[in-house]
């Protein structure tokens, strides 16, 4: 066996499982009492509250009671369910279903926006069908323990909500789900620009290996579905790749274990979650290291740090830190004194160089002569309060990934006695290389439009990943060459590495896109006039969001106005670019697009407990102010959040 687990008791599992289930019982029924209380809910004259709440408080007392009835139970009482007959046929179907309820259940707009902020009412629901999924899994495989039934639930229950609100996000709605979910789908045709819109125009600024990820879709005009489709199917496949890497280089002997640690390892990329473009590096170093073949390992390096140039500036470094991690983790270290470190450091500093002229290329041969419009990330502030749970993040990034890198932590520490087999220069080494990236995340996470969710610590996370799974298995090589014993942990721990993902995992949400064909071809329809009409006039017509209707060509004989897409204008308010500012408050001063199309605009200002509050003021001050000033809102699609701005006639109105 690959790793000893001593599982607990049966009384002490289900007196755990009750506590858990009586707790978020109560609590439920708390947040309930609230939200009867803000919606103005008479609770004593309304019987479908007083159902709920009693219905809570009835599980949490027969919860309590279970755990008190353990106590009197018979030392070897064991609690068996068997299948009756034909009932058995219906257990498979069944556990399907109630994979597929949670997130269904989210999905319902009434269900969805009642539990939308209470945390302890989702995580109750979510618990009580993981009994349940429990429950028929065992009548499916009796074999199974317990507490090995509840695990595997858990995680699959958890991978299934996100994979759904993944899925969820798939839609031919023609126009824009979120603040930048269509700009992901109109850089791409950048790079076939001259093919797509008649002309050339200079490459993306922003993450171009994601942009060159989703690109292929325009290759035969597929429609925006598809590429929302392509973008999901993406994402998963790619972050998909990273476990049969990582347990290619385990060695996970036991099947039944190496499933279940794959599901896990997906679960925690999709809980960080990590970017799509950015699993591209982590799998090829994964794949590609070998300490016995340099050459191999080179080659993989070059590639891994050319995407990882043309990815992130933070990510630099990383192919060559995995491959150093990987290094201190299969080469002992055997008194080689400095020359140990050779190896290791050529590949950090030769990776890191790589990576960044990757990115020089990139800019040389992009067509955008200003290289500081790249690295817009320098100058931008630092939100400390970010760090603590706030509007935007109700986590807050220190205790988030805290919280997130816990179990990881735990189980690489209390998984056996490998640190008498591990030299201190490598361990010493591999937590330098940890402390790195977890404060080069923490900065970067603080920075003005991050710190919304854990996103911005994925080197980190990915590389605690690898260090943390080499030593939960003991897969590193020990300096005497000796076969290491299986590891083994405790039971708690191994509860907090399936409890606390799936807990991040039950916390997103699934928003189904329904709308109204025929007014969104209406909407259409009045935007080609605009469209017309600007021709007609000889003018511009300038798109802030919405250009996958151009890029698409949902639109017709439009002339692409490539300055001043709202991401990037959003980037460039946020560093406080005053050049590329400056340039726009001219271009709208002197009037010069005659109709912009962007989603209604209002001058307002708002405190830090407002989520992405100082990114709304920067936008407000530096974009929404000068448009206002001098343009005002001709034609108004309040269904589809467009509105047409045109110049004011006489002098400026500003806010």
């Amino acid at each position: 066996m690959d790793i000893s687990i001593k599982p607990p008791s049966l009384k002490n599992f289900w007196r755990l499982v009750l506590a858990i289930l009586a707790g978020l019982a109560f609590l439920s029924a708390w947040e309930m009492l609230g939200l009867a209380r803000r919606l103005e809910v008479q609770i004593e004259t309304s019987k479908s509250w007083l159902g709920l709440l009693f219905g809570l408080g009835l599980i949490g007392f027969s919860a309590l009671m279970g755990i008190l009835l353990t106590f009197w139970l018979p030392p070897r009482l064991r609690f068996e369910i068997r299948p009756i007959g034909w009932l058995r046929y219906l257990a498979f179907p069944a556990l399907i279903l109630l994979l597929l309820a949670y997130p269904l259940l989210i999905a319902n707009p009434f269900y969805g926006t009642l539990t939308v902020k209470a945390t302890a009412t989702r995580m109750f629901l979510f618990w009580l069908i993981a009994l349940a999924g429990t429950l028929t899994l065992r009548l499916l495989r009796q074999t199974l323990k317990w507490p090995l039934a509840l695990g595997i639930v858990l995680l699959c229950q958890a991978v299934v909500h996100l994979v759904v609100s993944q899925l969820a996000g798939i839609t031919a709605y023609p126009f824009a789900l979120g603040w930048s979910e269509t700009s992901r789908y109109y850089y791409p045709a950048l790079f076939l620009s001259r093919k797509i819109f008649g002309q050339a125009y200079p490459w993306p600024i922003l993450h171009p290996s994601l942009h060159l990820a989703l690109l292929p879709p325009y290759l035969f005009a597929a429609p925006l579905w598809f590429h929302r489709a392509w973008q999901v199917g993406m994402r998963l496949l790619l972050l998909g790749l990273i476990p049969p890497a990582l347990l290619y280089r385990l060695k996970i002997k036991h099947v039944g274990l190496r499933w279940l640690s794959g599901a896990w390892i997906f679960l925690y990329l999709l809980d960080l979650p990590l970017y799509l473009h950015l699993a591209v590096p982590v799998f090829i170093m994964l794949w590609g290291f070998s300490a016995a073949k340099p050459g191999r390992t080179w080659a993989a390096l070059l590639a891994a740090s050319i995407w990882a140039g043309l990815s992130r500036l933070n990510w630099y470094p990383l192919p060559g830190m995995l491959a150093a991690g990987l290094y201190l983790l299969e080469v002992p270290y055997k008194g080689k004194g400095w020359r140990y470190l050779l190896q290791p450091a050529a590949w950090f500093l030769a990776g890191s160089a790589v990576a960044f002229l990757s990115m020089r290329a990139y800019i040389a041969l992009s067509g955008i002569p200003s290289v500081g419009t790249f690295y817009t990330s320098l100058t931008s502030s630092l939100l400390w309060y970010r760090l603590w749970p706030n509007g935007s993040f109700d986590l807050g990034i220190l205790p988030g990934i805290l919280l997130f890198s816990l179990p990881v932590w735990l189980a690489a520490g209390f998984s056996g006695k490998w640190r008498q087999h591990l030299h201190p220069l490598r361990l010493g080494l591999l937590g330098a290389m940890l402390l790195v990236l977890f404060v080069g995340g923490i900065v970067v996470s603080m920075k003005i439009g991050g710190g919304a969710d854990l996103h911005n610590m994925d080197a980190y996370a990915v590389f605690l990943l690898i260090v943390g799974a080499y030593l939960f298995y003991h897969r590193f090589q020990p300096e005497d060459n000796k076969q290491l014993a299986p590891a083994s942990t405790s039971w708690l721990v191994v509860g907090l590495l399936l409890v606390i993902p799936a807990w991040f995992g039950q916390r997103a949400s699934v928003n189904p896109v329904t709308y109204d064909k025929a007014a969104a071809q209406v909407t259409l329809a009045h935007l080609q006039t605009w469209v017309d009409r600007v021709n007609a006039e000889q003018g511009e017509i300038l798109f802030i969001n919405q250009r996958h209707l151009i890029s698409m060509h949902m639109l017709q004989n439009v002339t692409l106005v490539p300055e001043y897409e709202r991401e990037e204008l959003m980037e460039m308010a946020m560093a406080n670019n005053k050049d590329y500012l400056s340039r726009f408050a001219a271009d709208i001063e002197n009037r010069r697009f005659a109709a912009i199309v962007v989603d209604p605009l209002r001058f307002t200002q708002v405190g830090r407990q407002e989520a992405m509050g100082a990114e709304n003021n920067v936008w407000a001050r530096r974009v929404v102010k000068p448009i206002l000033c001098y343009y005002e809102p001709a034609e108004t699609f309040p269904a589809d959040r467009i509105v047409v701005y045109v110049p004011r006639v006489g002098a400026a109105q500003c806010p």
